[in-house]
């Protein structure tokens, strides 16, 4: 039937040309997965520019790419960090596509919202972060902004501090959330004598506080200030709770309790021989006991101490020292001498102000009696009598060092007024006061604060009344270490004195640390006047070994033509 030939003549056409139609694409399509970019365009930016965006796109009009070219271009768009969403599409355009951005741009920053913080104030914070409201908002700038907080926190010891969140609100509000590393509890850890007790005790840093390196690093130096832990751990952990840290510290005990025998020679006792017993951990309670006996040619000495730096748990240092002592041929006052003494002294120290300060009440008793061989002088015999002393000082101090056994910043300064006789009884006619000053300082010179200027300055002056006479025994007397190096022990005295010592410490072989020194001083007014003072120097090195008994510090000074040796434990001052 007509309509029959009708729709297969249709039909036939329909086939030919969709035959056709296939056969020109297939001569047009690129190799498989591939296409040609002939326009690009971007869609739903209000506040970026569209050349800003393409400037991040990784090829240009006329590259051949394939889908993973549009995923990557799709990266670097986000990462400009305008964007909350950036998707991509394409159409025919010209012999290949357009390639077709649709981006959502974040809000405009209307505030920032600070939460979590206590010690660093929020108007602090936001100086920091510097992102000004009324603009985009931008990831980016969020990222950098929120390292520096961290940066800052741990420029100031806050080194557990952390962003736990940063959030931006529909509306344009960034909320940032910060945990500062509260301490949620302290665990001790390695103690197997000590009681624990004792251990927190010394910890400033509390449960409930914010971690901080610093204060932390104060309180393991007063550990190791204690001297029965060879080495002192600290390491931080998650807590239970969010934001929130446990503190473990973990020490490692030493043996504390030592039987020493040893030998020396000083040119003002010549050969000595010592024997030591001591314990610095007795019961497990960071309190020292020690006997002490030291014989030789011309000095026999022993001496039975006891010291609590924490009496009764109550912050308050006890300390007893019962000594008796003799010396043969010693030069007192420019005669030659044998001197007895015995006696003994308490001493009650409470922290007054802050932590740093504390005062220092010393009762004592002493008995003296001098030999002399020859004839003395008659102007100076009044000087030299035999006899006992009651005597009383009280002390001021102030300690801000990193650590007293070797010093790396800080300082150290104190003055003390006794009293000799006088209103304690004894002796009218020997009554006396001595007024003595200090001042150490300790000056890092690097960031490691390996090397280090120490200096010390230290006098003191005798008041005695009218009528009155201060013994020669209780002059001051400047030569030999602890004073003025590489000048002969205890050569000038007399009731007023000043020195100066100034080292220069540095790292030298391993395990060692080295110094240069310079000492300056005087002592004078013993039987003459004030313009008797003359300055005396001596200059040296000296080398710190650590040792199983501690440190020891070996000196070798030059004074006026003369070298001297010393030998002591840890630095003199």
């Amino acid at each position: 039937m007509p309509w029959r030939f009708f729709i297969n003549t249709i039909f036939v056409l329909f086939l030919l040309i969709s035959i056709s139609s296939v056969s020109f694409a297939a001569e047009t399509t690129l190799p498989s997965g591939y296409m040609k970019v002939t326009a690009f365009a971007v869609e739903g930016n209000k506040h970026v520019a569209t050349e800003d965006i393409l400037s991040a796109v990784p090829f240009r009009i006329g590259s051949m790419i394939t889908p993973n070219d549009v995923q990557e271009s799709l990266k670097s768009i986000y990462a400009l960090g305008y964007f909350s969403d950036v998707k991509a599409k394409t159409k025919p355009f010209e012999d290949g596509v357009e390639l077709i951005f649709e981006v959502t741009e974040n809000p405009i920053l209307e505030g920032i919202l600070i939460q979590g913080n206590s010690v660093i104030p929020t108007d602090k914070i936001l100086s920091i972060m510097n992102m000004p409201t009324g603009k985009i908002f931008n990831y980016n700038e969020m990222d950098k902004a929120l390292k520096r907080v961290e940066d800052y926190y741990a420029s100031q010891g806050y080194t557990a501090a952390r962003i736990m969140d940063a959030s931006l609100s529909p509306s344009g509000y960034l909320l940032v959330t910060i945990a500062e590393g509260k301490i949620q509890a302290i665990k001790i850890l390695g103690n197997h004598r000590t009681v624990e007790h004792v251990i927190r005790r010394e910890l400033t840093v509390k449960p409930g506080d914010i971690f901080n390196y610093n204060k932390v690093k104060a309180d393991i130096n007063k550990l190791y200030d204690m001297n029965i832990f060879s080495d002192v751990g600290v390491m931080f952990e998650p807590g239970t709770k969010p934001g929130e840290i446990f503190l473990d510290i973990d020490v490692k005990e030493k043996k504390t309790g030592s039987v020493t025998f040893g030998a020396g020679y000083s040119t003002a006792y010549s050969a000595i021989g010592m024997i030591s017993l001591s314990d610095n951990n007795m019961f497990g309670r960071a309190q020292t006991m020690s006997i002490g006996l030291q014989f030789g040619a011309k000095q026999s000495y022993y001496s039975i101490s006891f010291y609590d730096p924490n009496f009764n748990d109550h912050n308050m240092s006890f300390a007893a020292n019962l000594y008796n002592y003799r010396t043969y041929g010693l030069l007192i006052g420019g005669y030659t001498t044998d001197e007895k003494t015995a006696g003994f002294n308490v001493s009650f120290g409470f922290p007054i102000f802050d932590k740093y300060t504390r005062q220092t009440i010393t009762p004592g008793y002493e008995r003296v009696h001098l030999s002399t061989t020859g004839t003395v002088n008659p102007n100076d015999q009044y000087d030299r009598p035999n006899g006992s002393y009651r005597s009383l000082t009280y002390t001021l101090s102030r300690d801000t060092r990193d650590q007293t056994r070797d010093p790396r910043q800080g300082y150290f300064a104190s003055a003390s007024i006794s009293q000799t006789n006088g209103f304690l009884g004894g002796s009218s006619l020997y009554s006396f006061e001595k007024v003595i000053a200090e001042f150490r300082d300790y000056i890092p010179l690097d960031k490691s604060k390996e090397h280090v200027f120490a200096g010390r300055l230290m006098g003191g002056t005798s008041i005695v009344p009218s009528g009155k006479i201060m013994p020669v025994y209780y002059q001051y007397y400047v030569g030999g270490q602890g004073t003025v190096r590489g000048i002969t022990d205890n050569k000038y005295y007399g009731r007023y004195f000043a020195i100066g010592n100034f080292e220069y410490r540095f790292p030298f072989i391993r395990g060692t640390r080295g110094a240069l020194f310079t000492d300056i001083g005087d002592a004078w007014g013993g039987n003459s006047d004030w313009p008797n003072f003359k300055l005396h120097a001596g200059v040296g090195m000296g080398i710190m070994l650590n040792t199983p008994f501690g440190p020891v510090r070996i000196d070798g000074a030059y004074s006026s033509n003369h070298f001297k040796g010393y030998f002591g434990m840890g630095n003199p001052f």
